[in-house]
């Protein structure tokens, strides 16, 4: 993670075990984030929960600029200020809340990308989990003169549910310290 956040991910999630996956297993993975980014992108949320274990947990915590002598515990989701801190039915709420069109800052629509790259992925502990690394940027455009960029990473842990692919675990670190947008209702 990042030293200055003491970030990690949690041991719950499944051990890193630094051992490289396939190429044809890596190029399963990367094929995955990269749909997931298209549903997103084209507002196809149901299609996009398809792609989540139903014990999922999503997280982005809120930054915190620490110096590197700073030795407090890292942070974990009971314990840290996020912006997004959910389970599946959260999510589910959240991707509802828009079906219902009184989404205001959602209308018009935005105009979203996403971009994941730098995709390294390695198996875990837990034969039927692995762990998957990315970057990601996303570009949002709001109305005449609104946009925004945030960057970041990702450390996710996929699990093989009957033969596919979905996100068990997702901890997203911006590089934002403060957010400089009216809203983050975005997924990353």
């Amino acid at each position: 993670m990042d030293a200055q956040d003491g970030l990690k991910l949690e041991c719950s999630w499944s051990a890193l075990t630094g051992r490289k996956v396939s190429r044809e297993l890596y190029h399963e993975l990367m094929l995955l984030l990269y749909e997931e980014a298209r549903l997103l992108d084209e507002e196809r949320f149901h299609e996009w929960l398809a792609l989540l274990s139903k014990d999922i947990h999503y997280w982005l915590p809120v930054r915190e600029n620490r110096f590197r002598k700073d030795r407090r515990e890292p942070p974990t989701p009971d314990k840290w200020a996020s912006v997004y801190n959910d389970r599946y039915e959260d999510l589910v709420d959240r991707v509802g809340r828009f079906d219902t069109g009184l989404a205001w800052n959602e209308d018009p629509p935005n105009r979203i990308r996403r971009f994941v790259t730098n995709i390294e992925v390695e198996h875990t502990d837990n034969p039927a989990e692995l762990a998957v690394h990315s970057k990601v940027i996303v570009y949002r455009s709001r109305r005449q003169a609104e946009e925004v960029w945030f960057a970041g990473s990702r450390r996710d842990i996929v699990r093989r549910e009957n033969s596919a692919w979905k996100i068990a675990r997702r901890l997203i670190i911006l590089d934002h310290h403060v957010f400089l947008d009216e809203n983050v209702s975005i997924f990353f």
